[in-house]
């Protein structure tokens, strides 16, 4: 398969359109079920949708449901968006080649707030860390194919960004794949600061952020000095992130207790 990855509101549905306006085949619905108002306004052209958002995997294929089966062999050149979480549970025999789009981490806060759509457990500047963090560890382990790129670098160059990846996949028309992406869809003004934005986070980290960010942007390769800071800044984010699993698991705990 052909994976769109990356975080919500980070160009993942962009790059769905773009695919199959190029040609390829996909799995998935442009307007899911219960595609509503807010949803709607968030993102005009639809979403693309699937089950397996959540990872191609025994839990979602063969379907729970129906047992329908898709085999890694007839689905080698067909689109699917999948989220980084459940990239990183999906077979490795499914994924043939991942494009992998990132936003800066400034412009992900805004736009979770702005449709409504932010984590339940971590503030959103935490949460776009630790997903893209989990992208990289999981290209550095399990080594498949992957086209990392900003959601910034693309909006700058349509035609030449998807050329260049339609070119790396072997098929799809780039001129006709570039026409459906609408830069100016885009442009979202931010109002908060970066301490509103940031929810205390340390600057020092934040400054890692943006330099992670810089560097995808410029399509450059992470350098191993880069690499081992990467680690360091999530080994001392890490307790945070685990203080805040447990409290979500324990208030989980009470409500199901509170209920019986």
């Amino acid at each position: 398969m052909i994976i769109v990855t990356g975080t919500k509101r980070s160009g993942t549905s962009m790059w769905m359109h773009v695919l199959v306006a190029a040609g390829l085949p996909y799995i998935g619905e442009r307007f899911p079920a219960g595609w509503g108002e807010l949803l709607r306004a968030a993102n005009p052209d639809g979403f693309f949708e699937s089950e397996l958002m959540i990872g191609v995997n025994f839990q979602t294929n063969p379907h729970p449901m129906t047992g329908a089966y898709l085999p890694p062999e007839q689905t080698r050149a067909h689109a699917v968006k999948i989220f980084i979480p459940g990239l990183v549970r999906t077979d490795v025999a499914f994924i043939d080649r991942c494009v992998a789009t990132v936003r800066g981490w400034r412009d992900y806060v805004a736009s979770v707030r702005r449709v409504g759509i932010e984590g339940a457990v971590l503030p959103p500047a935490l949460e776009w860390w630790c997903m893209n963090f989990s992208l990289i560890r999981d290209l550095a382990i399990r080594g498949y194919p992957a086209h990392v790129l900003s959601y910034d670098s693309f909006l700058r160059d349509p035609e030449g960004v998807a050329a260049e990846v339609l070119a790396w996949i072997g098929c799809g028309d780039p001129a006709k794949a570039a026409r459906v992406v609408r830069p100016e869809r885009a442009c979202e003004p931010i109002r908060e600061t970066d301490e509103e934005l940031a929810e205390g986070l340390d600057p020092r980290h934040l400054a890692v952020f943006d330099e992670l960010y810089a560097t995808i942007d410029a399509g450059r390769p992470l350098s191993q000095p880069f690499i081992d800071e990467l680690n360091a800044v999530d080994q001392a984010l890490r307790p945070q992130v685990l203080e805040r699993q447990a409290s979500a698991d324990a208030r989980t705990v009470a409500d199901i207790l509170g209920r019986q």
